[in-house]
């Protein structure tokens, strides 16, 4: 039976919080497959991807793929200096798809920052029209998995923000508008995605959910204090 090895994380935030992520990856070793689910560096700090992508290959080697979706912390006016210091190390799925073919299995990923129910007071200010825009977010997630269903053997929805209530357990519930989306919940559970791997929630203390039939599961570092590791087989999942 066919297996394959995903590691994730979220929030490292780097270089704030690099010294957790080399102790998190000594625990592991090379997956098949290492997702980031978006603020992977700090505060706009795009010259820390290679710092991350440095460590990731001093750790676990190069062989295997990168794939990572923006967070809010890659603000949106260094996504393309971004994109251009990753190189070819890893791929970068904002609001796009990717198909990773094993041996045995494709595995579809979908990449989306995600939205939230209620902008940011920063997001307001510096965003157009931003209600359109997790508008528009969700409406892609959604065709984009929709185009997958029946192509892949299995779908994975790669985002920042959560998309439901349940992994942001241990926030302030008063918080709960700026941690993700209902709009995103409609999309889990009318798609059901096998996987959805999300971030942003640092205080969280229910890592993993279940909709239907889909697993969600928040990965960032503060919130698990480690890297997520998760198994896919050939017809059924596992942790």
């Amino acid at each position: 039976m066919t297996k394959v090895k995903i590691l994730a994380v979220a929030d490292v935030h780097s270089p704030r919080h690099i010294k957790e992520f080399v102790k998190a990856l000594s625990q592991h070793e090379h997956p098949d497959v290492f997702l980031f689910a978006g603020d992977m560096i700090n505060r706009g700090s795009a010259e820390e991807y290679t710092n991350v992508l440095d460590t990731i290959e001093r750790a676990l080697g190069t062989s295997f793929p990168i794939i990572g979706c923006f967070g809010n912390e890659e603000y949106s006016e260094v996504r393309k200096e971004i994109v251009s210091i990753v190189g070819d190390r890893m791929t970068l799925l904002d609001e796009k798809s990717f198909i990773i073919d094993t041996d045995d299995l494709k595995i579809g990923i979908v990449g989306t920052q995600g939205s939230l129910d209620k902008a940011t007071s920063w997001q307001r200010r510096n965003i157009p029209s931003v209600k359109g825009v997790f508008e528009r977010r969700a409406k892609r997630a959604a065709s984009l998995l929709k185009k997958m269903h029946g192509k892949v053997d299995h779908r994975i929805l790669l985002m920042h923000y959560s998309p439901c209530l349940e992994t942001c357990e241990g926030e302030d519930s008063k918080a709960f508008s700026w941690m993700g989306s209902r709009k995103f919940y409609r999309v889990v559970v009318e798609n059901q995605p096998d996987l959805v791997i999300h971030g942003h929630v640092h205080n969280s203390t229910r890592h993993e959910v279940t909709v239907g039939s889909t697993l969600i599961r928040n990965v960032s570092l503060p919130a698990v204090g480690s890297i997520t590791e998760l198994n896919i087989w050939d017809k059924e999942r596992t942790e």
